[in-house]
């Protein structure tokens, strides 16, 4: 039979676990609602895909990122690229952000947050 400690230790180590998935839950949620507003943007101006369309990828993603009221990290840009009709993933965008970057054609404001220059 366990002592009284036992249940507290157990139940202290319960509380922790569940914190942490909580923790998670709301960097997910967050997360979200960030990728939700982008889209809902992109949504917004139908008229502007059309031009994507046209764009190279590279031409995209500053076009992308002049329209955005905030800066963005790799995976809103390849996930904003995506739903523009430019099917992207995060390492496709890194590549072409780095040439952005080298070509001075967008800034890094912090780790992977990126705005156009």
């Amino acid at each position: 039979m366990s002592t009284f400690g036992d249940d507290l230790a157990r139940i202290e180590k319960e509380i922790l676990e569940v914190e942490r998935q909580r923790s998670l839950l709301t960097a997910r949620l967050d997360g979200l609602r960030v990728e939700r507003a982008s889209v809902e943007k992109l949504n917004a101006a139908p008229a502007d895909r059309g031009s994507i369309d046209d764009l190279t990828k590279a031409d995209a993603i500053v076009k992308i990122l002049r329209e955005s009221p905030k800066p963005m990290s790799l995976g809103e840009i390849a996930k904003a690229m995506t739903a523009a009709g430019k099917p992207t993933n995060n390492n496709g965008a890194s590549v072409y952000i780095d040439g952005l970057l080298k070509a001075g054609r967008v800034v890094r404001v912090e780790r992977n947050q990126y705005r156009d220059a």
